[in-house]
């Protein structure tokens, strides 16, 4: 049976909370029964008066030590009116310099102890992820315990912090009831591709459009900075530090920066605001200066993919025949099939146009193109499963030399090194570019045991990759990983043995949290899929497996390799 677990639990405080909403939502609303299906207007939240705020105490008059610690730590869990109960447990000099957005640590909210030394006091605490200031996401591979120091002195007669470490500790449940995911939009280089960039932010709707819009125009995350473009002119900010949503409409004011932008760059900054803010708002009103401007949307032609989907029928290869799966039949994949299986392929990876294939074989690894015989880019010994970018560049690199990254262009031109640091790494087992061409995933062996990690690609004038950006780790696998794919333009999974012969799945995002769920016996390979399922297993002995309600259906078997795909024509 399929046991699915999300790594951190939503507790019954969260739950019931939820409940409550919902039950208030009921008694408003109602299904109509009958009339004609029609489609609804996309959804948004503007100025929602059902925020989920946690409302914390203020201090009590004569409060002891530990309970001004005590209720601070709590209070700091609502950023209503800018951490406004929190501060009254401050000294007003500590009280106008403490930074509570320098970082968020999360920890279970069991664990936590309180020592003293007279008037200074450490908490431990056991954390289990951090948020960065920009709202990034952070796994922690340790749990082993943090101590946060605070100082107390009283003032007015009351005891008040003086010293307090930047940022906020917040427990999980109150942690996914105060804070939310929001997906900000860069462009790929050229404008081809939408590039997500996961951050977390406090849910409230009256400060969530703001801190989007302000964080878009600041740039991407830093391991993203050099892999992927904006169209906001450098310095462009906010005219005034607010974005205010009514009737759907989302109205962001820019500073004279932008007007630097030309008619496509403006419609550029639209769309991306556009995207950004999604699930704010509807629709954004765009201005400079307070002065309105009138943005065309973009045409058909000029708009960018986002999160580029995949084929329904898996590619398989079958030893004399590589091409889609339809039912139990390999349908011959038209001037690739007949390369491709005289390579006698352990894995491929399929380009979005279904014109070129990484192949790795006995021999090394090769680029198999329509127009043109196999072209050997890579003969280095223990090399594993090449990765293809949309630009037609080869990836390659020896399992034990995990930095070693290699590419070449689709005809074997340019062979040449990828500067890449993966920190710690003794191995690399998986190595997947994003259907977007901006980012890569690595799955390594690490000095402590293992680690997902990834980075954004770093592109020279001709498109040809230069370097990788400083690796961000998304998680650590526990037990022993055997592959990882990408299954959409902000997941990846990790099939891993847990048992003997069986496996685990992990679906990780890329910024965000995790969901675990069982995996097929004996499986070796995973590979991101569309339709019902984001992903298919092949098992060591060939077997295709695709899950299906709570168990795995067999697809085919005697499958030789099974495609990383790309996209679709």
């Amino acid at each position: 049976m399929n046991g699915r677990r999300r790594s951190w639990g939503v507790r019954a405080a969260v739950a019931s909370a939820t409940a409550l909403v919902l039950v208030a939502l009921a008694a408003c609303a109602s299904i109509p029964d009958s009339g004609p299906v029609r489609q609804g207007a996309p959804v948004a939240q503007v100025n929602d008066p059902l925020d989920l705020d946690f409302n914390p105490s203020p201090p009590e008059k004569g409060a002891t030590q530990q309970r001004i610690v005590q209720g601070f730590i709590d209070a700091a869990s609502s950023p209503k009116n800018n951490f406004a109960i929190a501060r009254e447990y401050l000294t007003r000099s500590m009280a106008a310099n403490w930074n509570p957005d320098e970082s968020v640590t999360v920890d279970d909210g069991r664990n936590r102890s309180y020592d003293d030394q007279g008037t200074l006091w450490r908490v431990d605490v056991t954390p289990v992820a951090n948020i960065d200031a920009v709202g990034a996401f952070h796994p922690v591979g340790s749990t082993a315990p943090v101590g946060l120091n605070y100082q107390l002195v009283k003032e007015n007669g009351e005891w008040r912090i003086s010293v307090a470490p930047n940022g906020v500790v917040i427990d999980d449940p109150t942690f996914r009831a105060v804070y939310t995911q929001q997906t900000l939009y860069f462009f790929s280089p050229g404008y081809a591709y939408l590039v997500p960039d996961a951050r977390w932010f406090p849910a409230r709707v009256a400060s969530a459009a703001t801190r989007v819009a302000s964080s878009l125009l600041a740039g991407p995350a830093p391991w993203l900075t050099g892999a992927v473009t904006t169209a906001f002119p450098k310095g462009t900010q906010l005219a005034v530090p607010s974005v205010t949503t009514a009737g759907g409409v989302a109205r962001v004011d820019l500073s004279s920066e932008a007007a630097q932008a030309d008619p496509t760059q403006l419609q550029r900054m639209q769309f991306q605001l556009e995207q950004s803010l999604g699930s704010l708002a509807q629709s954004v009103q765009l201005s400079i200066e307070g002065n309105v401007q009138q943005v065309p949307s973009l045409s058909a032609a000029a708009l960018p993919i986002r999160n580029p989907s995949v084929d329904s029928h898996p590619f398989v290869d079958r030893g004399d025949v590589f091409g889609p799966l339809n039912g139990d039949t390999v349908s011959a994949l038209s001037g690739l099939s007949d390369k491709v299986a005289s390579l006698h392929p352990s894995a491929i990876t399929l380009s979005a146009s279904h014109d070129q294939a990484a192949v790795l074989s006995q021999a090394g690894v090769y680029s198999v193109r329509k127009n043109g015989d196999p072209v050997r880019v890579d003969a280095r010994p223990g090399l594993i499963g090449p990765s293809l970018d949309a630009d037609g560049w080869v990836w390659s690199v020896p399992a034990a030399t995990p930095n070693a990254v290699q590419v070449a262009t689709a005809t074997g031109a340019e062979p040449h090194a990828v500067t890449a640091v993966w920190p710690n790494a003794t191995a690399i087992l998986s190595l997947a570019v994003s259907r977007d061409g901006t980012r890569i995933a690595a799955l390594l062996r690490t000095q402590t045991g293992y680690s997902l990690m990834a980075a954004g690609i770093v592109r020279g004038g001709n498109m040809s990759p230069t370097s990788l950006t400083e690796p961000v780790e998304l998680a650590v696998p526990t037990s022993e990983p055997r592959s990882a794919a990408w299954t959409s333009d902000l997941t990846i999974a990790v099939l891993s043995s847990t048992n003997g012969e069986a496996t685990s799945i992990a679906q990780q995002t890329v910024g965000g949290e995790q969901t675990t769920t069982s995996g097929p016996a004996g499986g070796r390979t995973i590979v991101g899929a569309s339709g019902l399922a984001p992903y298919v297993v092949l098992s060591a002995d060939g077997t295709l497996l695709a899950p299906t309600g709570t168990g795995w259906q067999a697809q085919t078997d005697k499958v030789g390799a099974v495609a990383v795909q790309l996209g679709q024509p």
